[in-house]
C-alpha cells in the first residue's frame, strides 16, 4: 500500500506563494512553478490592460493583472494574464471574487495547454462568461463567449477587428491589443477582395 500524498490546500497555497518571488500556480493540490514571460508577451498584456481598465472604470468591474488568481476546478487557482473581476473589492483577497472575463496570451509554447485544458477549467465556472485566447507571434485572438447552457467561438484575426463584450459593456480592438508591435507577416488590415 502506498502512503497516500498530501494535497495542498487553496488555503496553504496562497500562504505558500507569499514567500515565493517565482510564480506559482496551484495544479490537482500540487504547487507548480509557471515559467515568466517575455516582453512580447507583457506588452500585449499592458495594451489590453489599459484598454479595459479605461473602459470599465465607474462601472463595478475592474481588469487586473499577472496576480489574480482564478480558483478553477477542485485543487487548481490559475493566473491569467489578465481578469476582470466584477465582485466586491476585497483589499486582502488573493483571489478574484467574481472572474467575469479571462484573457490568456498564448505562445507556440503555451498554446495547446491554454486552448485546451485553461479553457476547460474556466468554462467549468459558471460565472465566467468569456475567456480570449490573445496569440503572441500573429494578430489574431480567439473568444470563447458563454451563451446560455453553451458556448460559441469567435476569431478576430483583421487589424480593424474589434471583440465585443456586451455584458461587460466593453471593446477590444485587436489594433489596441497589438499596439507597438511588429509582426514577421504583416497582419490583415483590410478585406481581401476575390475576383
Amino acid at each position: 500500500m502506498q502512503p497516500a500524498t498530501s494535497e495542498m490546500s487553496e488555503d496553504a497555497f496562497l500562504e505558500f506563494i507569499q514567500t515565493r518571488d517565482e510564480k506559482w500556480e496551484l495544479v490537482n493540490g500540487e504547487a507548480v512553478m509557471v515559467a515568466g514571460s517575455n516582453q512580447r508577451h507583457q506588452a500585449i498584456v499592458a495594451n489590453t490592460l489599459a484598454a479595459l481598465h479605461n473602459q470599465l472604470r465607474g462601472k463595478g468591474c475592474r481588469p487586473t493583472a499577472a496576480n489574480s488568481g482564478v480558483s478553477t476546478i477542485f485543487g487548481t487557482v490559475r493566473y491569467p494574464a489578465i481578469v476582470v473581476d466584477c465582485g466586491r473589492m476585497e483589499d486582502q483577497a488573493m483571489l478574484a471574487t467574481e472572474p467575469v472575463l479571462m484573457v490568456e496570451v498564448v505562445s507556440p509554447a503555451t498554446r495547446d495547454f491554454d486552448s485546451h485544458r485553461k479553457v476547460f477549467e474556466y468554462k467549468s465556472k459558471p460565472g465566467i462568461r468569456y475567456v480570449l485566447l490573445v496569440d503572441t507571434n500573429d494578430a489574431c485572438a480567439l473568444l470563447h463567449a458563454r451563451e446560455g447552457e453553451g458556448w460559441c467561438e469567435t476569431l478576430y484575426e483583421r487589424f480593424g477587428d474589434v471583440i465585443d463584450f456586451p455584458e461587460l459593456g466593453a471593446t477590444l480592438a485587436l489594433s489596441d491589443i497589438y499596439d507597438g508591435l511588429d509582426f514577421k507577416r504583416e497582419p490583415a488590415r483590410e478585406p481581401v477582395r476575390l475576383g
